[in-house]
């Protein structure tokens, strides 16, 4: 059996998962049926045998492919799904996903998301009561132009210089989500997903910013963003235009910001002249004494047209060094965002970006599908982060203790 974060993926995993996956797959029509081919297999076996496939951690479509010819693996699949002789071509499974819209998994998993909160399976993910979600970007294919022999870029594929100014300088193209979590102390769950489109100046950054944009309005619009509090991004959103989206769907947005050249920090800086960091706290779980000052009523924000408020956070290393990072959001959340509650969203934030996607790297392989289609990126991507999801929540039952106290 596989294992993830240190949790074996055990038949008792499966008795826990399988309901949810049968509630995913039932609902999606089946785009075979439209063409009137002949179908050898349900949608329902394809699915299953993909599902199941990444439990037992394949991470490509040839490893599934693989995999379902496991005599012991078709006996699993006919013990959790009922089903009998299973798909085993790689180009069925591929050209399936092609074929599939990913908005008929989302649809049925955002009423999922719901049933799970309704049922208090969230609790362990909650910050003193605050639910929080992190958006983060990540590429997922990536190629040289140079080695794709046959293969053009996809009317999807963002590009950028390969070594720039070198003899072995070459365009390569690749594609990037922008991936939305419930983040916690059990771990993170992924919620929805939103791909980053070439942008139409060369402005990439900003082609992140509008995907993250779209993906907040959609998820206003399907009522998940009711499951959040607090949304906390790094330094890249750092943008009046997307601390006013977040706000308008009723987010606390908590937003890193790094950039010196910006008014409202040269105002943070002057002021900071004249205010020491005189609260300090120790942080047991983590091992480290750590200090922050608290800058408010911020109005040097021109773009922003309400006050704002910066949290700038220094922290004692275990080698000695100190480690600083200010966290910006608007004046009006000041009372429920307490310092300390700010520190933990961040250290959260970090954990996410670098434990949780390594965890999905290490077990999945998720920034190399090697699919160039975006349809099929999109949906391999999805059921990669949906086990990846029930993995956590499995665990977060399984260990209860996982869920710490921020003390404010």
């Amino acid at each position: 059996m596989p294992t993830y974060n240190g949790i074996e993926v055990t038949e008792e995993f499966y008795g826990f998962f399988a309901p949810y996956f049968a509630n995913l797959i039932s609902p999606i029509e089946d785009p075979r049926e439209q063409d009137n081919v002949n179908l050898n297999y349900p949608l329902s076996s394809y699915l299953s045998v993909i599902i199941l496939g990444l439990c037992q951690g394949a991470t490509t479509m040839r490893q599934i492919a693989l995999l379902s010819q496991d005599q012991a693996f078709q006996q699993q699949i006919a013990f959790i799904c009922g089903d009998g002789e299973t798909p085993r071509s790689q180009n069925s499974f591929t050209n399936l996903t092609k074929q599939l819209s990913p908005q008929s998994f989302q649809q049925p998993y955002n009423l999922m998301l719901h049933e799970l909160y309704s049922n208090n399976a969230f609790a362990p993910f909650r910050v003193n009561g605050l639910r929080i979600g992190a958006i983060d970007g990540i590429e997922l294919h990536n190629h040289l132009y140079s080695d794709l022999q046959n293969v053009t870029p996809c009317a999807y594929c963002l590009k950028r210089v390969h070594k720039k100014g070198t003899d072995q300088e070459r365009e390569e193209y690749f594609h990037r989500q922008v991936i939305f979590s419930l983040v916690g102390p059990a771990g993170s769950v992924f919620f929805d997903q939103e791909p980053i489109y070439p942008s139409t100046d060369g402005d990439d950054k900003g082609s992140e910013k509008k995907a993250a944009t779209r993906l907040l309005k959609r998820m206003a619009d399907t009522h998940l963003l009711d499951l959040i509090d607090v949304v906390v991004c790094d330094a890249l959103y750092a943008d009046a235009d997307f601390i006013r989206t977040a706000t308008s769907c009723d987010l606390m947005p908590i937003i890193r910001i790094k950039q010196e050249n910006y008014n409202i920090m040269k105002e943070v800086s002057d002021l900071g002249k004249h205010l020491s960091f005189s609260k300090s706290g120790y942080d047991d779980a983590r091992k480290r004494h750590y200090q922050y000052r608290v800058f408010e009523h911020l109005t040097s924000w021109s773009a922003y047209p309400g006050e704002l408020c910066i949290v700038e956070i220094q922290e004692q290393l275990s080698d000695g060094t100190a480690q600083r990072a200010r966290w910006v959001f608007p004046q009006m959340d000041a009372a429920r965002l307490s310092p300390p509650i700010v520190r933990e969203v961040g250290h959260l934030r970090w954990q996410e970006e670098i434990n949780e996607f390594k965890l999905a790297n290490q077990n999945f392989d998720i920034k190399h599908i090697l699919h160039h289609e975006q349809n099929s990126i999109q949906i391999f991507l999805f059921l990669k982060l949906f086990v990846l999801a029930f993995v956590s929540l499995y665990v977060s039952r399984k260990e209860p203790g996982l869920q710490k106290k921020v003390f404010c």
